[in-house]
């Protein structure tokens, strides 16, 4: 349908045919890109794009502020677990 056209009854089918291709298109388009989005490798890439970003700047370098309470806690856990193993012995 038309859309400059009110009414639908003296669309032309060449015109109704043209809006579908294009319609087709955009949802072809559309799909393509959802597909694209949702491989695994692609959302893989993302998130450790998004690990990266967090861990590092761009211009500054390390971000210590995002690296210091993970090696903490890590270190910690480590310990933890170590000192759990020896008095379980």
């Amino acid at each position: 349908m038309a859309r400059g056209n009110p009414d639908p009854a003296q669309t032309s089918p060449d015109v109704i045919v043209d809006e579908l291709e294009v319609l087709l298109t955009r949802l072809s388009g559309n799909i393509d890109e959802l597909v694209d989005r949702v491989k695994p490798g692609n959302v893989a890439k993302r998130q450790v794009q998004r690990v990266k970003e967090y861990f590092v700047d761009e211009q500054t370098g390390p971000r210590f502020e995002h690296i210091v309470p993970v090696v903490v806690g890590t270190v910690g856990t480590i310990a933890g677990f170590a000192l759990l193993r020896r008095l379980l012995k």
